[in-house]
């Protein structure tokens, strides 16, 4: 016989729901200053150049509006960041070229953290795969530079490689191709790769593309499967 799910009593949950409203609404109160010291630890920890962008008084501010506004759909502390991007989405507190910072921060950390496998550096290129890492994109600043906006909108990729560095390449034309390509049928041998591609892309322009993208850690060998181990 199953015990039914235990309830915490009406009392208990009015006056848990008031204090962490108190915590919310507070912030001279302890925690109030706790929960808002964590919140900007974890910005600070994750978006460095935003928060170093936006400035103390900003934050602080930006901070208050969220704990206020924001109902987090993830109550886990470890995604504060994910929730803090959201809000910031929603709500527009930020300034446009800011929050486009904020999300290519996002970006980064989400290629830093994916659990899959990233395989070594291959040393042919008979068959080509997408890192499994790979966030594509559309950025109006150099990451090298992240203050100096631009004109236009430059496709990157955001990738962790095997030694767990976490790179942005700008994308050339045939970058794009390539990897268009490659998503679409998830692995492909380099014969089917040029031929797909031949009325798009000259042999050299191909063949360049590949060898920075396999250099780099952008592209790589598909996993193996089980039919394919020794």
């Amino acid at each position: 016989m199953s015990l039914p799910d235990p309830v915490a009593p009406r009392a208990m949950v009015a006056e848990f729901n008031s204090f962490c409203m108190a915590a919310r609404t507070d912030g001279s109160g302890l925690y109030g200053q706790l929960l808002r010291e964590n919140v900007a630890e974890a910005l600070r920890s994750s978006f460095p150049l935003f928060t170093d962008r936006v400035g103390s008084a900003a934050l602080e501010a930006e901070i208050d509006a969220f704990l206020l506004r924001h109902s987090g759909t993830r109550p886990q502390f470890h995604h504060i960041a994910t929730e803090f991007v959201l809000f910031s989405q929603r709500q527009g507190v930020a300034a446009p070229e800011l929050t486009a910072l904020l999300e290519y921060e996002w970006a980064l950390l989400a290629a830093e953290i994916d659990p899959a496998t990233v395989p070594s550096t291959a040393t042919t290129v008979d068959d080509i795969a997408l890192n499994p890492t790979t966030r594509l994109v559309l950025l109006r600043f150099d990451p090298a530079q992240p203050a100096s906006g631009g004109a236009v909108d430059r496709p990157h990729a955001i990738f962790r490689t095997a030694d767990h560095q976490v790179l942005t390449l700008a994308l050339t034309l045939p970058d794009c191709l390539v990897i268009e390509h490659v998503r679409e049928v998830e692995a492909v041998s380099s014969a089917s790769l040029f031929e797909a591609l031949d009325p798009y892309l000259s042999r050299f322009e191909l063949q360049t593309s590949l060898a920075r993208g396999f250099a780099c850690g952008l592209f790589c060998s598909p996993p193996k499967t089980i039919g394919d181990l020794p």
